[in-house]
C-alpha cells in the first residue's frame, strides 16, 4: 500500500527496510495499525441508528485491511475523497464511542486521516465542559440537550395527584458546511425515563441537521407547593373550609413553595385568582390586582423554602358554593427533572493526524513530532495521544486530554522527543480526539393545586306554639315547636338553640323534650339541654308572672349529625302555664340558632323571623237566650218567637236552638235572622216522639254582640199548655272563637241555657266583704247577682277588682236607684192579677176574631179575606 503524498514543503522520507525475516511484500502492512482485539456485541440500542452495509465488492474476510488508511485515487478528481471517511464494515459493532486512531511508523512519515480510522463503539473519554467555557472557545461543536416539561396537580398538602413530564433529548450539527459522523451520546441517571438503554447512537449528521428522541419521566419532583386556607383563623386548631351566609368571614391563605431538587430553581412564580368578593387586608411581598394574587419567588436554592400570607374579609350573598381559587407555580431549572445528563458525547469530523520524524544533527538520533490537522469548521478536544517504539513498552509520548483545543482548519503538534535510532523510529502510535460537545440540560414547569369549594352555612328557624291564647287563671299546656332547615350549600354538623321559656310557663320539663332529624329521632347522647333562670333574647314583651327560663340545646354532641343541605331538624317540648294572669297582654318567646360545619369553623347566626307570641284572654260567657208563643188569629195557630244574643267577649261555635212543638201541632213559614238580616239555608234537624217535635237550628257561629231570632208558625187542633209552650228548651254551643279567627281550642264542654240567663261580671272580689256591704246597706242576698252587676261600673283604677270603697260607692247608687221598690211590690202584684184577667178576656174574645198572618190585623172570625187582600182559608 503505497505512503500518503507528506504534507507541503516536506519531502517524503523512504520507508525502512523490512525487518529480518519478513517478505519486503508485506512491510506495507507495517503502516497499518494493528486490528483491535475481538470484541463483544453488545445488546442492540433501538435508539441507535443502523450501520451502513459493507461496501460493495469488499471481501468481510479482508475487515483488517479497513483498518489500514486506503490508498490515495487514481483519478485526481477524487482526491477530495480522501478526506471523507469510508463506510464502516457491517458486521462491526456499534459500541458508545470513537476507536482511537492507531498508526505504526513505517518507512518515511505515517499520515493518517482520522477521519477515515474512527469505529464506532468506544468511548473517546473527553470530559464534558460548562456551556460557558466551551462558548469561549471559537468554531462549531456537537451540541447535546435535554429540554424536560413538567405538567403536575397537586391538593392543597401538596401532594402529587396527576403528573405528566415529557422529555427531549437531541443531538444537534451547527455548522454550515461539515457533517459530523458516529455520533455517540452517553447519559446518566435515566432510570426515571422510559428509554431503553443508556446509550443515544447516531450514524451521521449533516450540517444543519438534528436527531431528537422523545421520552417521558415518572416519580421525580422540583418544586412542591402547599397551601393552608382557613375560613376561621381566630380558632386555629383546626382549619375550616365553609362560609357562614351573610356574615363577614374572616380569610386567613398561607402559601409555601420548596425547592426540593438537587440545583437551584429560577423564575419562580406564583399566582392565584382570590375568591370572589375576596377584601384583602393584608399581604406582603406579593401583589393584588383585579381579584389575582402574583407573587414573584425568583430564585430557590437547593432544600430552601418561601411563604407568604394573605388575610382579608369575605362576605358570601349566596347559597351557592364560592371557588377558593387554584394557585399556579412556573419554575425554570438548569437540570433536567428526571436527573439525566450526558456522561460522554463524542464524533468524529474531518481530521488528519501523523508523525514526524526529523534525523537530528547527529547521526543516529532523530526528533519525532505528533501532528494533528483539524480539517473541519469544529473545535476538536484531542482525549489521548500515546506513542511507543515498536517491540517497546516504553512510551515516548503520553498526553490524556490534550489542554489544547485544535481550532477550526487549525494544527496541533505535540513537542518533539529524541529517540536514538540508526534507521527511522519504527513507532506505534494511538490517537483519541472528537468534537469538541456542547451538552446542556433545563427544564421548565408548572403546579397546578386543585381548587377547593368554600360551602356555605346557612339555616333558618321557626318556632311556634300550639296556641296563642292561654284563658285567665286556668292551667294549659301548650306544645313548643323547632323547626330548624338547612339552606345552604354545607352540611351542618354541629348546632346551639338558645329558646326564651317566658315566665308565664313553668321551666321545660327535658322529658318532654323530642328531637328528630329528617324523620328519625336523634338518640339522647347526640343532645344536651340545659335550662338556666330568666329569659335571655326578648327584651320588651315580658310575662309579669315570673322571670322565666332559658332552654340552651346542644345537637352534635357526640358527633357530627351531618344535617344535608334541605333537611329539617325537629325539636318539640311541653310548656305549662300553672296560672296564667290577665297582665300577660303580650309574651313574646324569641329563639336563636347557631350552626357550624366544622368544629372550630365559622358559626351562622340566625334569629327566628317570627316568634310566637301569646296572650292571655279574660273572656267571660254572657248571653241572652228565650223563647215567646203568641197567639194568632184563628183557632190552633200561634207564632213562636226564639231569642238568643251573645253578649260575650267572644265568637261561639257551633251554636244550636233547642224547641219542642207540642203533639197535634206542626211547623210552618219558619224564618232565621241574625241582627235583623235574612239567614239562608240554616241547616234544621226534627225528631218526632210521643211528647212532641223537637227541632234543632244549626248555627256555624254566633259572633260577639249578634243576635240570633227564630219565627216560625205552628197550626194545630187539641189541647195546648200555655206554660209549656213559652218555655225554652235551650241553647247550646261549643267553643269559643278567637278574636282572630284561630282555631279553636281545647274543646269546651256544652253549656245548655234553661232561660235567660245573665253571667256575672268579670270583676273580683273578697266574698266577705261584698257580703258585709250588702248587709250595711240593707241590700237582699237574692239580688246579689244583680248588685255585682251593677258593682262592676264602679271598678275606677279599671284593675277588675273591686275595693271596698268601689263596693260602697255601688251600694249607695243601688238604694238611690231601687229605694221604693218594696213600697211597689204590692202594686206590681195587683197589676200582674189584672194583666192576667185581662189575658183570659182576651182569650175570649180571641175566639170571635181572627189575625191576619200578614198585616196582623184583627177581623171577624168568619172573615174570608183581609183588607191587606189575604184570603183566609175556609173551614
Amino acid at each position: 500500500m503505497p505512503a500518503p503524498p507528506a504534507p507541503p514543503g516536506m519531502d517524503a522520507l523512504a520507508a525502512p527496510p523490512a525487518p529480518p525475516g519478513l517478505d519486503p511484500l508485506a512491510a506495507d502492512a507495517l503502516l497499518a495499525p494493528p486490528a483491535p482485539p475481538a470484541l463483544d456485541m453488545p445488546a442492540e440500542d433501538p435508539l441507535a441508528m443502523p450501520a451502513p452495509p459493507a461496501p460493495a465488492g469488499l471481501d468481510p474476510l479482508a475487515a483488517d485491511a479497513l483498518l489500514a488508511p486506503p490508498a490515495p485515487p487514481a483519478d485526481p478528481l477524487a482526491a477530495d475523497a480522501l478526506m471523507a471517511p469510508p463506510e464502516p464494515p457491517a458486521d462491526l459493532p456499534d459500541l458508545t464511542a470513537a476507536l482511537p486512531v492507531e498508526g505504526v511508523q513505517g518507512a518515511g512519515e505515517d499520515k493518517v486521516d482520522a477521519t477515515e480510522e474512527g469505529l464506532s463503539g468506544v468511548v473517546a473519554g473527553a470530559v464534558l465542559r460548562s456551556s460557558d467555557e466551551v462558548d469561549s472557545i471559537a468554531g462549531d461543536k456537537l451540541e447535546g440537550s435535554i429540554h424536560e416539561v413538567e405538567d403536575t396537580t397537586v391538593d392543597a398538602d401538596g401532594h402529587v395527584t396527576k403528573q405528566k413530564v415529557t422529555g427531549t433529548l437531541t443531538l444537534s450539527n451547527p455548522s454550515k458546511d461539515d457533517r459530523v459522523y458516529d455520533v455517540d451520546a452517553v447519559m446518566s441517571d435515566s432510570s426515571s425515563t422510559n428509554l431503553k438503554g443508556n446509550v443515544v447512537s447516531v450514524e451521521e449528521l449533516e450540517p444543519g441537521q438534528e436527531h431528537a428522541v422523545s421520552y417521558t419521566v415518572s416519580d421525580r419532583n422540583m418544586l412542591m407547593m402547599a397551601e393552608r386556607f382557613d375560613t376561621n383563623p381566630a380558632r386555629d386548631k383546626e382549619r375550616s373550609l365553609s362560609l357562614a351566609m351573610g356574615a363577614e368571614n374572616t380569610i386567613s391563605l398561607e402559601l409555601e413553595v420548596r425547592n426540593v431538587a438537587s440545583t437551584g430553581l429560577h423564575d419562580v412564580v406564583v399566582t392565584r385568582p382570590l375568591p370572589d368578593g375576596m377584601n384583602v387586608t393584608e399581604v406582603e411581598h406579593a401583589t393584588v390586582e383585579d381579584g389575582t394574587l402574583t407573587w414573584d419567588v425568583g430564585h430557590l436554592d437547593v432544600g430552601a423554602s418561601s411563604t407568604i400570607v394573605v388575610r382579608g374579609t369575605l362576605v358570601a350573598t349566596g347559597k351557592d358554593p364560592v371557588s377558593s381559587g387554584a394557585a399556579t407555580a412556573t419554575y425554570r431549572a438548569d437540570a433536567a427533572l428526571s436527573t439525566m445528563n450526558f456522561e460522554d458525547l463524542d464524533a468524529f469530523c474531518r481530521g488528519f493526524a501523523y508523525m514526524r520524524s526529523v534525523e537530528g544533527e547527529r547521526p543516529d538520533t532523530w526528533e519525532v513530532t505528533a501532528v494533528f490537522e483539524n480539517r473541519s469548521s469544529f473545535a476538536v478536544d484531542l482525549v489521548k495521544l500515546q506513542a511507543r517504539l515498536k517491540g517497546s513498552d516504553e512510551l515516548l509520548f503520553d498526553f490524556s486530554d490534550v489542554n489544547e483545543d485544535v481550532a477550526p482548519h487549525g494544527e496541533w503538534r505535540s513537542e518533539s522527543v529524541s529517540v536514538a535510532s540508526a534507521e527511522k523510529p519504527d513507532l506505534t502510535w494511538e490517537l483519541s480526539y472528537t468534537v469538541l460537545p456542547r451538552t446542556s440540560a433545563t427544564t421548565e414547569g408548572t403546579l397546578t393545586m386543585t381548587p377547593r369549594d368554600l360551602a356555605i352555612v346557612d339555616a333558618t328557624v321557626e318556632k311556634s306554639y300550639s296556641k296563642s291564647k292561654l284563658h285567665s287563671y286556668r292551667e294549659q299546656t301548650v306544645q313548643a315547636e323547632i323547626r330548624i332547615t338547612n339552606t345552604g350549600s354545607s352540611v351542618i354538623n354541629l348546632m346551639r338553640l338558645t329558646d326564651d321559656i317566658p315566665g308565664v310557663f313553668h321551666a321545660v320539663d327535658s322529658s318532654t323534650l323530642k328531637i328528630k332529624q329528617a324523620g328519625q329521632s336523634l338518640p339522647p347522647e347526640q343532645f344536651k339541654a340545659d335550662v338556666s333562670e330568666g329569659i335571655t333574647l326578648e327584651g320588651e314583651h315580658h310575662s309579669p308572672d315570673g322571670a322565666g327560663h332559658t332552654l340552651t340545646l346542644t345537637i352534635g354532641r357526640k358527633g357530627p349529625i351531618g344535617m344535608a343541605p334541605g333537611e329539617v331538624v325537629v325539636v318539640t317540648y311541653d310548656l305549662v302555664a300553672p296560672d296564667p294572669s290577665p297582665q300577660n297582654e303580650r309574651v313574646d318567646a324569641p329563639i336563636r340558632g347557631e350552626f357550624s360545619c366544622e368544629r372550630f369553623g365559622p358559626v351562622c347566626e340566625r334569629d327566628v323571623e317570627s316568634a310566637p307570641s301569646v296572650r292571655v284572654v279574660h273572656n267571660r260567657r254572657d248571653f241572652s237566650a228565650g223563647k215567646q208563643a203568641l197567639k194568632v188569629g184563628g183557632r190552633g195557630r200561634y207564632e213562636v218567637l226564639i231569642l238568643f244574643e251573645n253578649n260575650g267577649d267572644t265568637p261561639l261555635a257551633d251554636v244550636q236552638l233547642k224547641d219542642v212543638i207540642p203533639p197535634g201541632y206542626e211547623m210552618t213559614d219558619c224564618e232565621v235572622r241574625a241582627n235583623n238580616s235574612a239567614l239562608e239555608n240554616v241547616e234544621t234537624s226534627q225528631e218526632t216522639d210521643a211528647t212532641g217535635t223537637t227541632v234543632i237550628w244549626h248555627l256555624p257561629s254566633v259572633g260577639k254582640a249578634e243576635r240570633i231570632d227564630v219565627a216560625y208558625m205552628i197550626k194545630g187542633e187539641g189541647d195546648i199548655d200555655t206554660d209549656l209552650l213559652n218555655t225554652f228548651h235551650g241553647a247550646v254551643f261549643g267553643d269559643e272563637i278567637e278574636d282572630d279567627d284561630a282555631e279553636p281550642e281545647a274543646p269546651a264542654e256544652a253549656e245548655e241555657a234553661s232561660e235567660e240567663v245573665e253571667s256575672a261580671p268579670a270583676v273580683k272580689f273578697r266574698d266577705d266583704v261584698l257580703d258585709r256591704v250588702m248587709d250595711a246597706h240593707g241590700i237582699d242576698s237574692e239580688h246579689r247577682d244583680a248588685f255585682i252587676a251593677h258593682a262592676a261600673a264602679f271598678d275606677h283604677d279599671g284593675n277588675n277588682y273591686l275595693k271596698k270603697q268601689e263596693l260602697e260607692d255601688a251600694a249607695t247608687a243601688w238604694n238611690e236607684a231601687h229605694g221604693d221598690s218594696s213600697e211597689d211590690e204590692g202594686a206590681a202584684e195587683a197589676e200582674e192579677e189584672a194583666e192576667a184577667s185581662e189575658s183570659d178576656d182576651a182569650e175570649v174574645e180571641s175566639a170571635d176574631t181572627k189575625s191576619c198572618p200578614i198585616c196582623m190585623k184583627d177581623v171577624a172570625a168568619d172573615a174570608t179575606e183581609c183588607d191587606c187582600g189575604f184570603k183566609f182559608e175556609e173551614n
